[in-house]
């Protein structure tokens, strides 16, 4: 499913990712260090999340938005609501092909209240921005599958793309 994100939400992210680059950890920064780089991931990061926000819009899906400060680590990227029930959920935004894998840092996993993990693709024509949403899984998903691979920067639980559900299974649930 290919969602196209506003210019609205666009500026939104390039706003947040520049005052977030001095505060933006170095934990797990595995790319080209400096604050630019960490301004560029952030925002890419930030434009995946844009897109499931548009995703959830056009799908009539009742959310709460990460509204955490720029200084700060977020917890979650969403919040949404269903019987009662609040499910956190992260967007992990992939931007190079080769990119085959979801990751969550295992150190993460066991720290965050993360119950709903999206995968998305970055996709850019010029100044349009697009993401193609790969698919989803829930913390069940990756303690069942329980495959850790550490490719020099921290142990990591990976799935690969044939693991994570169909996006329209999280509608239909939600």
């Amino acid at each position: 499913m290919i969602v196209k994100i506003s210019d609205e939400f666009v500026l939104e992210a390039a706003n947040y990712s520049k005052l977030s680059r001095a505060h933006t950890s170095d934990y797990h920064d595995f790319h080209e260090g400096g604050l630019n780089a960490k301004q560029k991931k952030m925002f890419e990061g930030k434009i995946g999340e844009k897109g499931i926000k548009q995703f959830f819009i056009d799908n009539k899906i009742i959310f709460e938005e990460d509204r955490s400060s720029h200084t700060d680590a977020d917890e979650y990227d969403f919040i949404i609501s269903k019987d009662d029930k609040k499910y956190f959920v992260d967007v992990k935004t992939r931007t190079k092909k080769f990119h085959t894998r979801t990751l969550e840092m295992v150190k993460q996993f066991h720290s965050k209240k993360i119950d709903i993990y999206i995968s998305v693709f970055l996709m850019r024509d010029n100044s349009n921005f697009q993401i193609k949403i790969l698919g989803w899984c829930n913390k069940k998903d990756i303690i069942k599958i329980n495959r850790i691979e550490n490719n020099g920067y921290l142990d990591n639980y990976v799935l690969y793309d044939k693991e994570l559900k169909d996006i329209n299974q999280l509608i239909n649930y939600l």
